[in-house]
């Protein structure tokens, strides 16, 4: 088997815009393109988030982004291929992500995930994650699970 590698990308990247487009797609079918919150590639790029990859040999089959809040970071765009999926990759890049916010100062991670998503929210659990009411600007629509996490 390929070892997984985890470098700094660019969601301009073409691997990274296709892992992205995947991810949409996944969201919309499952909750409407009017209820999904998806940071396009132009909002990711201008936000300055940290975007990491995990990377098969030269294919991409991961993601995931932070950015920075203010006084908190957001998790967004986490995926994994699905023949990538229980390889401990979505944690590998969430605990890197995780020492990125820690650098920059920050000790609150938040992030959004759907109520449908429940091998992302069994993972979030897991990972010292917990459910808060709300956070940022999102609408409360009921299809949202909000997480927080104390660094």
């Amino acid at each position: 088997m390929t070892p997984i590698t985890i470098t700094t990308v660019s969601p301009a990247d073409e691997q990274v815009q296709s892992l992205i487009a995947k991810l949409d797609a996944f969201q919309i079918e499952l909750y409407g393109r009017e209820n999904c919150h998806l940071d396009s590639i132009e909002v990711l790029l201008k936000s300055g988030a940290h975007m990491l990859g995990a990377y098969s040999g030269s294919q991409l089959v991961g993601i995931g982004a932070v950015k920075i809040m203010g006084d908190y970071a957001e998790i967004k765009r986490m995926y994994v291929e699905e023949s990538h999926r229980g390889m401990g990759i979505a944690e590998n890049i969430l605990s890197q992500l995780e020492a990125y916010a820690q650098e920059k100062g920050i000790m609150q991670l938040n992030l959004e995930t759907g109520v449908y998503h429940t091998a992302a929210q069994q993972l979030y659990r897991k990972l010292g994650y917990y459910v808060v009411d709300h956070f940022g600007d999102y609408p409360i629509t009921g299809l949202s699970v909000f997480y927080e996490k104390k660094l």
